[in-house]
């Protein structure tokens, strides 16, 4: 978990494989450590893990992010894992771009592979541990459907998971079997007053303002999904957790930023 010291793009050397220098200097320079409490709690950390981190909170769940070096802390203790992953097998453009071009592996995919294939991980996974995946990226999990028994994977959660993640969590407590795939279409997509606030800072002040485009445009699945706008009020309260929490910038984010508050559109 990393913050890119500050500098969102330089995320995008993750993406690829170290190059011309030794790869623990090539992760520092694109994906350096974030600083944790004393439980293992990053001081910023992605902000859709925040969205559904504050989900299960407002849900009454004990749940918390926690930095992958920390989680031998909680695993004995926890239910269910969940990740969450910008590109879990490198198939988008930037890492498929290095990895064709260099022929090694990704530093984003090799670091996700290592983190899944702990054995303390393997180890609560026999113990009855419960792990889902979901994410920008999950879809890439349906064209390696062979790692999803390799590494344990109960279910699959894709789409907007503000809702459901409540209750697959209760459905973990309550050891009834996971559905394999969660498919959160259009129809199913939370309104604005049921998206949780985040409760900790994100990834150097991210926070959204909008979900959804009504632009229509054929090739993207966005505009599946309705249009949303944050109210000023809620957008006030995200940024002030973040600087409550020692973040003094910040970056707005939304399918299309442009489109905020657009004259002639209904949104839901």
């Amino acid at each position: 978990m990393t913050n890119h010291h500050g500098k969102e793009f330089l995320g995008f050397l993750a993406t690829g494989p170290a190059v011309g220098i030794p790869e623990n200097i090539w992760k520092w320079l694109a994906c350096p450590k974030m600083k944790t409490d004393e439980l293992g709690r990053p001081i910023q950390a992605p902000y859709g893990m925040r969205k559904i981190e504050a989900a299960l909170i407002d849900a009454g769940f004990k749940a918390a992010i926690i930095d992958p070096d920390h989680l031998n802390k909680h695993l004995p203790y926890a239910k269910a894992l969940m990740f969450s992953h910008h590109d879990y097998f490198a198939f988008g453009p930037p890492s498929s771009t290095w990895w064709g071009i260099t022929r090694k592996e990704p530093v984003n995919y090799k670091s996700f592979m290592e983190l899944v294939n702990r054995p303390e991980i393997k180890k609560e996974k026999e113990r009855g541990l419960k792990i889902l995946a979901g994410g920008p990226s999950v879809w890439q999990w349906l064209w390696r459907e062979d790692m999803i028994e390799k590494l344990g994977v109960d279910s699959l959660v894709d789409g907007e998971a503000d809702k459901v993640v409540i209750k697959l969590a209760q459905m973990v407590l309550d050891n009834e079997p996971l559905p394999k795939y969660v498919y959160i279409g259009g129809d199913e997509a939370p309104s604005v007053d049921e998206i949780a606030e985040i409760k900790g800072a994100s990834v150097n002040g991210l926070i959204e303002i909008m979900r959804g485009c009504a632009r229509s445009c054929r090739f993207c699945s966005v505009t599946l999904r309705p249009t949303r706008y944050y109210p000023l009020e809620k957008i006030e309260k995200e940024l002030l957790v973040n600087v409550r929490n020692g973040v003094k910038h910040g970056i707005i984010h939304s399918d299309d930023v442009l489109f905020y508050g657009a004259i002639g559109i209904h949104p839901r």
